[in-house]
């Protein structure tokens, strides 16, 4: 009888050994009960998870027409237009800013319905519409005019 239990001891320790050397590879094993018999065996291991998350932001235009554009066409001067949508589209995973700048929208009169706006809050997906018309003034030279609209989003 205590030659079956030492051997049974020894064969454990053999073990333990092979336990603990693939523990150190493979990082953290822990064995919180350990005997014989016909006592329950329990081993723990506790695994710890990282990241970091990066700031991401994402703007996406859809306007009417090919190459972002609102092509409005030949128009008379004194016409009023009717609205053209322009789709945003913010992904943010903190909350940002929209700022809105225009150049040359005087000489055709274009109105846009969309508002610098913010703090916006944290989305993975905030639409809006900014819808573009022209009142098109009896001051203006005829030719060929073209305005620019900028949207800026700026992470908080």
């Amino acid at each position: 009888m205590k030659k079956s239990l030492v051997l049974g001891v020894l064969v454990g320790a053999v073990l333990l050994a092979s336990v603990a050397s693939y523990a150190a590879a493979a990082d953290t094993v822990t064995i919180t009960k350990v005997g014989l018999g016909t006592a329950a065996q329990t081993a723990t291991d506790t695994v710890t998870v990282k990241t970091t998350i990066s700031p991401k932001l994402v703007l996406t235009v859809v306007t009417p027409a090919a190459s972002q554009t609102v092509d409005f066409g030949t128009l008379d001067p004194g016409t009023v237009t009717s609205a053209q949508p322009v789709n945003l589209t913010v992904s943010s995973n903190k909350t940002y800013n929209i700022t809105i700048a225009k150049v040359g929208d005087a000489a055709i009169g274009l109105n846009t319905t969309l508002a610098n706006s913010g703090p916006n809050a944290k989305t993975n997906s905030q639409a809006y519409v900014d819808n573009y018309s022209l009142n098109l003034p009896w001051t203006t030279d005829p030719g060929a005019y073209t305005a620019t609209v900028q949207y800026t989003v700026v992470q908080n």
